[in-house]
């Protein structure tokens, strides 16, 4: 779970970095939190790392960039992660809607209870995400790519493309942890070096899958098991 919190005063940031550190340790949750005292310094952070980005705690009234204006900001570049607003007052609570926060925190006020409530709900919902949407970083750049979306993985000493809709894209990774990732989500491994999504699979033989859309890949002897046999006798 990685989590920014945007806050200018520290004793409020400490208070909520203990609390979720708390909280994540007692539900068995790895928790990576991040703390900034303007928004201008969460932008910065967030402009190449906010599709790894899980749950944000901004505060509203703030010098500078308001809260608000973050929120507004992050959705624009592409920030699909949750949002809390973290403040004293409760004026602002309909502004939310917006920015489709997930709650609205009020300091002092809001109950441990409640906090640790909609902390595990930041939690599921993260979950849920990464059943639909599969997050790749390289070399500063992120994608967030629908899994239904993904045609193929190919890889080449360790660079991993993976091919979707019109795109591409390149990134670090390994087939046996794509295949770990993708567990149960309709993907198949037809050769070494490629890893099929069966939704896009038009007709297999022991040389060749062919996709839906015309592209042709290789098969390798080890892989044309029972499970691929049985994929090319239903397409």
């Amino acid at each position: 779970m990685n989590i920014f919190i945007c806050d200018d005063s520290a004793e409020q940031t400490s208070l909520c970095k203990k609390t979720l550190a708390h909280l994540a340790k007692r539900h068995n949750i790895h928790a990576s939190i991040k703390t900034f005292p303007s928004g201008e310094a969460l932008l910065f952070e967030a402009e190449d790392s906010y599709a790894a980005l899980d749950l944000i705690y901004l505060d509203i009234c703030r010098p500078g960039l308001d809260g608000l204006s973050i929120a507004k900001h992050l959705r624009e570049i592409g920030y699909l992660g949750d949002i809390v607003f973290f403040t004293f007052t409760p004026d602002y609570a309909i502004d939310g809607y917006d920015v489709s926060a997930l709650h609205y925190v009020v300091k002092d006020q809001t109950t441990a209870d409640k906090f640790e409530e909609i902390f595990l709900r930041a939690c599921e919902r993260k979950n849920r995400r990464e059943s639909e949407v599969l997050v790749l970083t390289c070399a500063g750049e992120s994608r967030c790519v629908p899994v239904e979306d993904i045609r193929y993985f190919e890889i080449q000493q360790r660079i991993v493309t993976v091919y979707y809709g019109n795109e591409s894209f390149e990134f670090y990774s390994t087939m046996m942890r794509l295949e770990e990732q993708l567990f149960d989500k309709g993907f198949v491994r037809t050769h070494k070096s490629f890893l099929v999504g069966k939704r896009y699979i038009h007709s297999i033989d022991s040389t060749h899958v062919l996709l839906d859309t015309g592209e042709s890949l290789p098969v390798g002897k080890r892989y044309y098991a029972d499970s691929l046999v049985s994929i090319g006798a239903a397409s």
